[in-house]
């Protein structure tokens, strides 16, 4: 039996894990974030989620978090004013 090195690229956790936020009981008057990567189609798979929740609640709003393009590497501070308004989100990854 030989000997074996595994590297994990991760990096430490330096920090504790925060708790989880509570699970909404309803989507009623929520404010959603559709999280999506830009690639072909990721906009539109989103779209359709939220007409099925559309169909179930009356949510208040949608707001789409992605980048222009794929390529996009993007700024964090970009999505700040949605991650301040938003109640509950959905990631997908369209292509």
């Amino acid at each position: 039996m030989s000997n074996m090195l595994i590297l994990d690229p991760r990096p430490p956790v330096t920090e504790a894990a925060n708790d989880l936020a509570p699970r909404l009981t309803t989507l009623d008057n929520a404010v959603i974030g559709l999280v999506h990567n830009g690639k072909t189609h990721g906009r539109e798979l989103m779209e359709m989620v939220i007409d099925e929740l559309r169909g179930r609640w009356s949510i208040a709003e949608v707001m789409h978090i992605g980048p222009p393009s794929p390529g996009y590497g993007g700024n964090p501070d970009d999505a700040k004013p949605a991650a301040e308004a938003i109640m509950a989100a959905i990631s997908a990854i369209g292509d």
